[in-house]
């Protein structure tokens, strides 16, 4: 049969087989990555790091000793136009997903409750032990994105957090980060739905929390989950504001990323201001270009304008009130402590 075939035919089935080998080769690779044990993240055994000093002065100095070039792969918004046919500088898409749909779930909405993921939630975490989940939730983060080159910044209340002391205020139940929306792409593309084990030493706090021995290795599994909605960059109904999670498979704290994308007019792209889907808008140089820092230990990343971008949101008054939510800075200290242990 084969020696009746003509050449022509001969090659159009030759080439159908290999079509259908390669088809199943891939299928195959797929199947295996799928059932791949979770990524460590690289240097994330923090020994030195782990512990609750913070050298780090307070407010206008900080911010100044703090400035460091940020690096030409941070300065995202003014090296993306090629990223869309159009030539824009953003992936926004306007058929959006309907019916909405809130993807991500907390288990209530008080002060208690919605600070995390239902998913992986049983109980709420108490307040001594909380802060050392939050920072192990951001080192990890911030480790694994530096270790995949994913440019990312500090934002929100965590930023804030970083001005006074370069630590998580200790009311706060969940941490804020944000991503351009080149960055929100990869992270869906490349890392969505991955997990990341993230190796660690404990801390004598850790100890005197019940967390186990100082000294011990540990091991923490953290799940990186890229809403669907990421790509439809307009408000809907607000169900889907957080673009991703990076969440504790432990007991579901979470930090929430968002990204900023320029905004759209009918006329086109209005250059220059990038927001987020929840009213929060920012100028290209109050963002660009990043400062690298520290922020619980590890590299970070802060915007350009920090106090800018505080007071807009918060108020002149963040900056320099230290009374709130019960708690008091202690410059002897550098830290927020109890009022009553104030």
């Amino acid at each position: 049969m084969w020696s009746s075939l003509t050449p022509a035919r001969r090659q159009a089935t030759t080439t159908s087989w290999r079509d259908r080998l390669l088809t199943l080769l891939v299928a195959l690779t797929l199947i295996l990555s799928s059932l791949a044990s979770p990524l460590p993240i690289e240097g994330a055994v923090v020994k030195a790091n782990n512990n609750d000093a913070v050298s780090q002065p307070q407010g206008q100095a900080k911010a100044e000793a703090r400035q460091f070039s940020a690096p030409a792969q941070a300065q995202e918004a003014e090296t993306t136009n090629a990223a869309t046919p159009d030539g824009t500088t953003d992936t926004n898409t306007d058929d959006p997903l309907l019916p909405e749909r809130k993807y991500f779930h907390e288990p209530g909405w008080t002060e208690e409750l919605s600070h995390y993921d239902t998913r992986f939630f049983t109980s709420p975490v108490p307040y001594d032990p909380h802060l050392v989940h939050l920072r192990h939730l951001i080192r990890s983060y911030l480790l694994m994105t530096s270790s995949r080159s994913l440019t990312t910044w500090l934002a929100h209340g965590t930023l804030l957090g970083w001005y006074w002391n370069g630590a998580i205020m200790p009311w706060d139940y969940d941490l804020d980060v944000q991503v351009s929306n080149i960055t929100l792409g990869e992270m869906a593309r490349e890392w969505n739905q991955t997990t990341f084990d993230y190796v660690y030493t404990l801390s004598e706090q850790e100890e005197k929390e019940g967390l186990g021995k100082q000294g011990d290795v540990n091991v923490k599994k953290y799940l990186l989950d890229v809403n669907p909605y990421w790509a439809q960059r307009t408000r809907l109904e607000g169900m889907n504001v957080i673009d991703a999670r990076w969440i504790d498979m432990e007991n579901g704290m979470y930090v929430d990323i968002t990204g900023l994308s320029e905004d759209r007019e009918e006329t086109g792209t209005r250059r220059g201001v990038w927001s987020d889907k929840n009213y929060h808008g920012y100028g290209t140089r109050q963002i660009w270009p990043l400062r690298r820092t520290e922020f619980e230990g590890v590299e970070a990343w802060v915007p350009w304008d920090v106090e800018g971008v505080l007071k807009e949101e918060y108020g002149a008054k963040s900056l320099t009130e230290e009374s709130w939510a019960g708690h008091h800075f202690d410059h002897g200290r550098k830290q927020w402590v109890k009022t009553e242990l104030a």
